[in-house]
């Protein structure tokens, strides 16, 4: 136990601690950005209900769920203390002399300069973007397709909504710019740190490195580019999320929420081929409160009498019987 207290308090174990702790936030921000381009789809209605798929999937299993958070965040930390750590070593080490050579290349690459500046801004952003989106509105979605048809979070609707600002957009695309930089050096330097520093090997690796940072960037770039044209510019997009917000629907969604999963799985086919339906279950749950059936039933009738019902909007749903006084329905 005493030569791992020993080499985890080592300069070699520490760098090779934070190499490894980095390895797997890289295959992390991989991850996340393969699944965010769900959002590149072209129809709205398939990105949502793909993205609601593939968030409903991670969310399924609190106890998972948490689970990963705590390792990640575990990782994090210990990536950042280390990264800090060192840096603070090394400037003490060198006093006021500072090296402007580097071993391999020749020289000092920007990435390398502003390594630790990348990594403290990256920080920040990782914070706001997770307070952001825990804390933003959350919406309700149903499709018969996500989740076995129960209620959940709309997770494309927030995504899109958020990154549909366009001063937030630019600065999101900056940030992912500044995290391929970040990326650039640490993977390169995270495979020398781990000793697998070969003449023939090196170059590769530093090219798969660059050609990894490339596509992470602009795959995050481009999915924040593309939320903002379709949210301000895609007349169909536009509709799709200004029926998601529909008040009424959400309201809907809200009550639905509540009750057996056995009653959303049931009403989800219906919502989501006519999300107009929504309203009438807001209506029927309130004149169920207050009026009981008889006042529900007497409120349907005079609906219909006034308004008749338009074509496609409500004719095929399917009201579950309500009993009436004296067991009859």
């Amino acid at each position: 136990m005493k030569w791992l207290l020993t080499y985890l308090t080592s300069s070699i174990g520490k760098k090779q601690v934070m190499g490894a702790s980095g390895c797997l936030l890289v295959l992390f921000v991989l991850g996340h950005m393969v699944g965010n381009l769900q959002l590149l789809m072209p129809d709205p209605v398939a990105a949502q209900t793909a993205y609601n798929v593939y968030s409903a999937l991670l969310t399924k299993s609190k106890l998972f769920l948490y689970s990963v958070e705590a390792g990640l965040a575990l990782i994090f930390i210990i990536h950042v203390y280390l990264a800090i750590t060192l840096k603070l070593q090394n400037n003490k080490a060198r006093g006021t002399a500072r090296y402007v050579v580097d071993a391999r290349k020749g020289k000092k690459q920007f990435p390398t300069f502003i390594m630790i500046w990348s990594g403290l801004s990256l920080i920040a952003f990782v914070v706001w973007h997770i307070f952001t989106v825990r804390n933003g509105v959350h919406y309700y979605y149903i499709n018969p397709e996500v989740a076995g048809g129960a209620v959940v979070r709309d997770m494309w609707l927030t995504t899109v909504e958020v990154l549909g600002n366009p001063i937030f957009a630019v600065f999101y695309v900056m940030v992912m710019l500044l995290l391929g930089f970040h990326l650039w050096h640490a993977i390169s330097s995270a495979f020398q740190t781990m000793g697998i520093n070969h003449q023939k090997w090196t170059p590769i690796i530093d090219k798969l490195a660059i050609a990894y940072c490339v596509v992470v960037a602009i795959g995050f770039a481009v999915t924040a580019a593309w939320c903002c044209f379709i949210v301000n510019v895609d007349e169909k997009a536009k509709a799709v999320i200004e029926q998601a917000k529909n008040p009424h629907y959400q309201e809907a969604l809200k009550i639905l929420s509540k009750k057996p999963i056995e009653e959303q799985k049931s009403k989800a086919a219906a919502i989501a081929r006519s999300p107009g339906k929504a309203k009438f279950i807001v209506e029927r749950d309130r004149l169920l409160r207050d009026g009981g059936p008889k006042g529900f039933k007497e409120k349907r009738r005079n609906h219909h009498k006034e308004e008749p019902l338009v074509p496609g909007e409500l004719p095929d749903y399917d009201e579950p019987q309500i009993e009436e006084e004296g067991g009859e329905q």
